[in-house]
């Protein structure tokens, strides 16, 4: 993701080419899938979930995934 989204993530540029809030909800699938499939632990995409669901419930949903950023970042939001 930082080779693909990192200057976007650093110049604040968050035009949508893919929504947090459709991130939101593959990142969804991804975890209902592994629970299918047997006990895994998937931490890295349970916390990535997680920031891309308070997004969504931030009204930061419509925002490009690289807006991630905005929470991530001291002082970004």
């Amino acid at each position: 993701m930082l080779e693909t989204d990192g200057e976007d993530m650093q110049n604040r540029e968050h035009t949508c080419f893919f929504s947090a809030a459709h991130a939101a909800k593959d990142s969804g699938s991804a975890l209902n899938l592994a629970r299918s499939l047997g006990p895994f632990e998937l931490p890295l995409a349970r916390a990535t979930k997680d920031q891309y669901d308070r997004m969504v419930v931030e009204g930061l949903g419509e925002l490009d995934k690289s807006g991630i950023a905005e929470l991530t970042f001291k002082d970004r939001h």
